[in-house]
């Protein structure tokens, strides 16, 4: 038996945020030409995504998924080999692959890919805290995707691997020295990482970042436009398909990387205020539904799926800020892209599943 309390709060948010992503996405593409279509296959996605929502809260019992953890991990990690065999270059990467008139972005899969897979992993576990063993099995769990995704290369998706293994061990309790000593590690490599792990493009973003006036019209463009059309919504903003940065295509990715800044032109700071609110509103179900999980899976499960979510949200919004380099991560259920949407949409059906769930297991 499970109740629907979780279920019906996390709809609503849902659709409110759904309905907003939509006619901000008409507002970002209706004037693109042949790119117009995109708001129409958003759609066709959208309503996909609501029935892997449905699909994943009223069918599937998420404990299922504890079963299959490995049979997904493998076929999410075949499918990226396969991206770097045979998926042409587009725009100087491979990150697609097209069955039919189906294009799917393995890359946006392996994130739910990750959270199950550690969940599983860490949830077997027999002690309160995972010790260093425990840490690089997981880790190398979390590498293997993060190695296919980085060689596509798609730098900002490998990031978001990491992160969500680290936010994985926090729930889980992984010795806090242990992340530490990451910590220091990662700070030692990163002249070695700038030098030889980056391309010239990614080295421009992040110059870009710390100081915009060094390329102003490469990547140091795209912060400045964002960061003009963030303010000139001032409070209240221009108005639904009023806003000048993206009605005379100033603002770059507009209806992807930069859509909150879209958003925000329109609809200003109060509009922006109602639409962190709605993201919120998920997170903290997330959270409720964490802390009255009483299985090690469930918990841990709704642990990641919620981090995935909140990491997606801010390192959007901050990019949009400026507050974080460019590095190409959507805004959940806002930026355009068939693989996010449907992957976000399945994330929260299994999220609902755990919440309504009445379950026996006491947590270990």
């Amino acid at each position: 038996m499970k109740s629907k309390e979780n279920f019906f709060k996390v709809t609503i948010l849902l659709i409110g945020i759904v309905v907003i992503g939509l006619l901000n996405l008409y507002s970002a593409t209706h004037q693109l030409g042949t790119k117009s279509i995109l708001f129409k296959k958003q759609i066709c996605w959208t309503f996909i995504g609501f029935i892997g929502f449905f699909l994943f809260y009223f069918i599937l019992d998420y404990r299922k998924i504890h079963l299959y953890a490995y049979h997904i991990y493998f076929s999410i990690i075949s499918l990226l080999a396969a991206v770097l065999v045979i998926s042409p270059k587009i725009m100087g990467a491979k990150r697609w692959l097209s069955v039919g008139m189906i294009t799917l972005q393995p890359s946006e899969l392996a994130k739910l890919t990750i959270v199950i897979i550690i969940a599983r992993f860490f949830s077997l576990s027999e002690t309160k805290q995972q010790g260093v063993k425990s840490f690089l099995m997981a880790g190398l769990l979390t590498l293997i995707p993060f190695i296919f995704i980085v060689l596509e290369p798609d730098l900002g998706t490998a990031f978001l691997l990491l992160i969500l293994f680290a936010s994985l061990c926090y729930f889980s309790k992984v010795q806090s020295k242990i992340l530490i000593g990451c910590i220091l590690i990662a700070l030692i490599l990163s002249p070695f990482v700038w030098h030889y792990g980056l391309r010239s493009y990614q080295k421009a973003r992040i110059i870009a970042f710390v100081s915009p006036q060094k390329d102003p019209y490469g990547m140091g463009y795209h912060v400045t436009q964002s960061a003009i059309a963030i303010g000139s919504g001032k409070l209240w903003g221009k108005g639904f398909l009023k806003g000048t940065q993206t009605q005379l295509r100033f603002l770059p990715e507009h209806y992807t990387d930069f859509i909150f800044s879209v958003f925000a032109e329109e609809w200003g700071f109060i509009g922006c205020t109602g639409l962190i609110i709605l993201y919120l509103g998920i997170i903290f179900s997330g959270l409720k539904i964490c802390q009255k999980t009483t299985d090690r899976f469930g918990y841990l499960l709704a642990a990641g799926i919620t981090s995935m979510l909140f990491w997606q949200t801010v390192i959007n919004i901050a990019m949009a800020l400026g507050l974080l380099p460019v590095v190409g991560v959507p805004l959940p259920f806002m930026s355009y892209g068939g693989s996010a949407v449907l992957t976000n949409f399945i994330a929260l059906g299994i999220l609902t599943n755990i919440g309504d769930k009445k379950l026996i297991a006491s947590k270990k």
